[in-house]
């Protein structure tokens, strides 16, 4: 009793600081830089459009369209993220006469399945600077209504699911022992509370499909897809997000069996595990997931867990508030007072670590006072947060005022009818409070944070001599990195030097080092970017500093880099998506089974079909694996004798029109309207590979004069013109 008293007030308190971030928002897959730049004015046309953002992204479910200014469309159409960094997105382009072009995107981000999209124009040839449209990129977040929904009702459904176990547990159970024989069997088990079971778990069957249909449906540009078209499909087989939802199908058939059944003890348990395992996945497909800090994801668990023991033990507590209306006054008095008593410890331990948890996540998410103001995210964490304060003063009402009233009733061995109907009201009043409270979250989910998350990259400093050299790679994986190099002496920085270079050397011993010179920015820091780090393992990176008149510095750095996880690289992913539909398959016809054998014949047929389909949709997966098209190999090495047999090739078959040097300035390609390809540009690595060249030399090039070579070149002449062809890139 005085631990309770006394700790009345660091209950408000912590309530007051939880306000300020119930279930942080999720991140989203923002355009962070593109080539070209947008407002670019080209001298030529580019090969390629490339996009970095700053997730991950899905490939099966992103694209990404160029159009030129009569809306007609100039990409190819082979929108394709790279393997070896899953935040690029590409597509080639045809040969561009010049005008104004506007890059127009889509993406799915494959941490929380969240849609952007967004713009901007770019000039290639005497196109002027004024003739651009007076934007720059533009981003645009999706609010689809059907994913809000989805969201909401996952939310509310899994408090409910945990909440129960915990309230009956830790609450309900024990005040119902100290009454004794006083209360009738059937008390242990209000019948208000079956019925909230069951609403909570269609109410997850509903999140469930809705968010596979909204998540399906962005990626063709509805509101929600068909359960039977191929983006279902394709997202399930071929994405995380896809595994994922699978994952969480088995644990909610695997909830409906343990719950929808006459309840026990051990099922009511094993129940609270796997709801605790659902809210995990809400986390795994959350910002958290995305995020570098390695805190991240654990308190995002931590903080979905704690709202869901406090707000999702309400409607319980409400249940059992009914229950007891037929009880002796004095009795019910007491026994509610206990309740609350319990009820205030539990919700106390929740409301640690829901303070602790969300400041964590207010730090990282917004930053600072003037971006809880400036942004969208920020004002409307603000609404969430003038709409938690009403549930604050409920929650202090009844803390400060009822509980001690009924705590001196209960002593004094009288009824307090009116309190008790009050207190009826005020737990009302916080669960329609709670569920307006988690359709913000909804909202919240689908808006970028007011403050992005910073890259986490490579970092590291030593000195050398009089210097202190400071290297940082970002974003630090394989693939395209921007490297970064700040020097300084006696603490002033370096800004003149005679060259700064970095060689990179890997751990693999057939893969000759390389290196780059870096270019002065200002201030002591240099920089370049480039796919330097072209393959997982460690490297040593080594920073050399020639200054006039002074020895050369040199300084080691060791880093170790993983293969990202890109999803198209997972040849698994297809027989990991059949094999679970497979067992949630299963798991659905043993969780109906009492339903099959003995309810009535429209939930048998619906619970047995829905069981057939998941195993028969997993067998066929497992048994027709529908793997992404994979690139053909090269099968010619590249020597000597391939580059002369191809070379010889391209002066008879391709100069005429693409020029000796491959610029496409031959003297039949100069007459061409659209003129050929600068093949200098298209030879680049990382912009082509080897099989979409040959596939051009092979079947042409749609929209120009390209013809296939198809019967006329055997398919050793195609390997070896492509081969030549990569000598044509420009030397750095």
């Amino acid at each position: 009793m005085r631990f309770l008293k006394a700790f009345r007030w660091i209950f408000v308190a912590g309530l007051l600081l939880a306000a300020w971030g119930v279930f942080p928002a999720a991140a989203h897959a923002l355009l962070v830089r593109s080539n070209p730049a947008s407002n670019a004015v080209l001298a030529s046309g580019p090969a390629q459009v490339e996009l970095y953002f700053s997730e991950s992204i899905e490939p099966g479910l992103s694209s990404v369209r160029v159009y030129d200014s009569n809306a007609l469309q100039v990409d190819q159409g082979d929108t394709r993220v790279d393997s070896n960094d899953p935040t690029r997105l590409a597509v080639s382009l045809r040969s561009l006469t010049d005008g104004v072009y506007t890059v127009s995107w889509e993406v799915v981000s494959a941490a929380d399945g969240h849609q952007t999209s967004g713009s901007f124009p770019f000039a290639v040839g005497a196109a002027s600077q004024a003739a651009l449209p007076a934007q720059s990129a533009t981003t645009t977040i999706q609010l689809p209504a059907s994913a809000l929904v989805a969201k909401w009702l996952a939310l509310a459904s899994l408090a409910l699911l945990v909440g129960q176990f915990s309230f009956s547990a830790w609450v309900w159970q024990p005040v119902l022992a100290a009454a004794g024989d006083q209360l009738p069997a059937d008390f242990r088990r209000p019948s208000a509370w079956a019925l909230i079971n069951r609403l909570s778990l269609l109410g997850l069957a509903l999140a469930l499909l809705l968010n596979l249909l909204s998540t399906a449906g962005q990626a063709q540009g509805a509101e929600l897809a068909w359960p039977w078209s191929p983006a279902v499909t394709s997202l399930l087989v071929n994405s995380r997000l896809g595994l994922v939802w699978l994952a969480c199908l088995g644990l909610a058939l695997a909830e409906v069996g343990l719950l929808w059944g006459r309840p026990s003890v051990w099922k009511q348990a094993a129940a609270f595990a796997i709801g605790l395992g659902l809210l995990f996945s809400l986390s795994l497909t959350s910002h958290a997931a995305a995020d570098s800090q390695p805190f991240s994801l654990p308190a995002d668990w931590l903080h979905a867990v704690g709202v869901s023991l406090w707000m999702g033990g309400l409607p319980y507590f409400l249940g059992g508030l009914f229950a007891l209306r037929p009880v002796e006054e004095t009795a019910r008095t007491r026994l509610v007072s206990l309740c609350l008593r319990r009820f205030s410890a539990l919700a106390l331990a929740s409301v640690a670590v829901i303070a602790l948890s969300g400041l964590y996540a207010a730090i990282l998410r917004v930053g600072s006072l003037p971006a809880l103001f400036a942004s969208l995210y920020g004002q409307t964490l603000v609404f969430k947060l003038l709409l938690f304060g009403l549930i604050l003063l409920v929650a202090a009402g009844n803390l400060l005022v009822i509980s001690p009233r009924l705590a001196q009733a209960s002593r004094s061995g009288r009824a307090d009818l009116p309190l008790l109907y009050r207190f009826e009201r005020a737990v009302l009043a916080e669960i329609v409070l709670g569920g307006l409270l988690l359709a913000s979250v909804g909202v919240l989910t689908y808006l970028p944070p007011a403050q992005a998350p910073a890259p986490a990259g490579l970092r590291n400093t030593t000195r050398v001599d009089d210097l202190q050299i400071d290297l940082q790679i970002t974003p630090g994986r394989v693939g395209q990195n921007t490297f970064a190099v700040h020097l300084s002496s006696n603490g002033q920085p370096v800004e003149v030097v005679k060259e700064l270079l970095l060689r990179f050397t890997p751990s693999q011993q057939n893969v000759a080092p390389s290196q780059a010179q870096l270019l002065s920015v200002g201030g002591g820091d240099y920089a370049i970017q480039g796919s330097f780090l072209s393959l997982p393992g460690s490297w040593q990176v080594q920073a050399v500093v020639r200054r006039e008149n002074q020895f050369d510095s040199y300084a080691d750095f060791d880093f170790s880099l993983s293969r990202p996880g890109a999803a198209q690289e997972n040849p698994l992913s297809p027989y990991l998506a059949g094999g679970l539909a497979g067992l949630d398959g299963l798991l659905c016809l043993a969780a109906f089974y009492p339903a099959w054998r003995r309810g009535p014949w429209p939930r048998r047929a619906a619970s047995f079909g829905l069981g057939l389909l998941l195993a028969a949709a997993g067998a066929a997966w497992l048994l027709h694996p529908q793997t992404p098209a994979n690139a053909q190999a090269n099968p010619i090495p590249p020597n000597a004798q391939s580059v002369t047999a191809g070379q010889a090739l391209f002066q008879e078959r391709c100069a005429p029109c693409h020029g000796a040097g491959g610029k496409g300035d031959g003297p039949i390609g100069l007459t061409m309207l659209p003129h050929p390809a600068d093949l200098t540009q298209h030879a680049v690595p990382g912009v082509h590979t080897d099989f979409q060249l040959y596939d051009w030399i092979t079947n042409g090039f749609a929209g120009t004069r390209m013809p296939a070579f198809k019967q006329i070149l055997s398919d050793t002449d195609r390997w070896n013109l492509v081969n030549f062809i990569r000598t044509l890139a420009p030397r750095p």
